[in-house]
């Protein structure tokens, strides 16, 4: 009766013993399939030539939409087989949407694409699908090592942002891909800096009774009909910019409307915002930048109780200037 109770402590450790054993293999078991499946890389390469992108040198805020540059990478073979390659680009450091920062704290967009007609926007998306891709293939073989491809960078038009220096950064990714198009390693990666300048820019618009014309384009008539001492008329300045302005405001004959035929004149009054224009003309300085200003001019005609009948006429020339 004595023997089986000394042999139980012997088997109790042997059994615990076996269960750890077990416990640890199912553990190696269940970690396999996270481990990267690198053993599937069969070529290796890098990029080249490519450390920044500038979607614009000069961005003017009032032009048409301007060119989108072209931007080239180099993908450089290493090692192994053929190389089918993807090349991703991020969104950059601001979120969701590209777009650089400016020193002045304004946001400008950008974006970049495949083709010519941005229509294909290059994206990154890591595994899976590469239909956001810069697909390519570079060869072993000799004098077929390299292989250089690109895509566009384009900034939208119409963005009033302050004349400044803009800055963002991407991340560009070269991945190897398999016959199914899909990811198999990542292969090499490269920091890109993106920047663009904007100018100053300013756009104006002279407005009579609601009809505008651009400032420079053609003239733009005030007409008071039959002239009466004390008549008035109004038209409005309408600047749009990105930075400060000065407004010049020059009278062709020095405050006064001339009946050229009969050499007579009549004088008028001229104020802007509640502030006279003297005849001689003057300059207006604004310092800060607005979607839109509106300046409001007034002209006030003088006495005509002693002029002859006829048609009397002066020229403004007015010039808005960016500071």
């Amino acid at each position: 009766m004595d023997q089986p109770t000394r042999l139980r402590p012997p088997f109790a450790a042997r059994f615990q013993g076996v269960h750890l054993w077990a416990l640890l293999a199912l553990t190696l078991l269940m970690a396999l399939p996270a481990t990267p499946a690198r053993a599937l890389q069969t070529c290796f390469a890098q990029l080249s030539g490519l450390s920044q992108v500038t979607p614009v040198t000069s961005y003017d805020p009032f032009a048409a939409l301007q060119p989108p540059t072209y931007n080239t990478v180099t993908v450089q073979y290493i090692a192994g087989s053929n190389c089918t390659f993807g090349i991703g680009i991020d969104s950059g450091l601001w979120g969701s949407t590209r777009r650089m920062l400016g020193l002045s704290g304004n946001w400008l967009s950008y974006d970049l694409y495949k083709d010519a007609a941005l229509t294909q926007r290059v994206g990154d998306y890591g595994t899976g699908n590469v239909s956001n891709l810069i697909t390519g293939s570079v060869n072993n073989g000799r004098g077929t090592q390299t292989v250089t491809t690109g895509f566009y960078a384009s900034v939208p038009a119409g963005q009033l942002v302050g004349s400044n220096y803009y800055f963002d950064q991407v991340t560009v990714t070269l991945y190897q891909l398999n016959s199914s198009g899909n990811i198999v390693a990542v292969m090499d990666s490269a920091i890109v800096q993106v920047r663009a300048t904007v100018r100053t820019s300013v756009s104006a618009t002279v407005n009579v009774g609601g009809v505008r014309t651009n400032l420079g384009a053609s003239a733009a008539n005030v007409d008071f009909g039959e002239l009466t001492t004390g008549a008035s008329r109004s038209f409005d300045l309408e600047v749009s910019g990105n930075t400060g302005y000065s407004v010049s405001i020059q009278s062709q004959n020095g405050g006064r409307l001339v009946n050229d035929s009969a050499g007579t004149s009549i004088p008028y009054s001229m104020t802007v915002d509640g502030r006279g224009v003297p005849s001689s003309g003057t300059t207006l300085t604004y310092y800060s930048y607005s979607s839109l200003d509106r300046h409001t001019f007034i002209v006030v005609i003088g006495d005509v109780t002693k002029v002859i009948a006829g048609t009397y006429t002066d020229y403004l020339l007015m010039t808005v200037t960016a500071n």
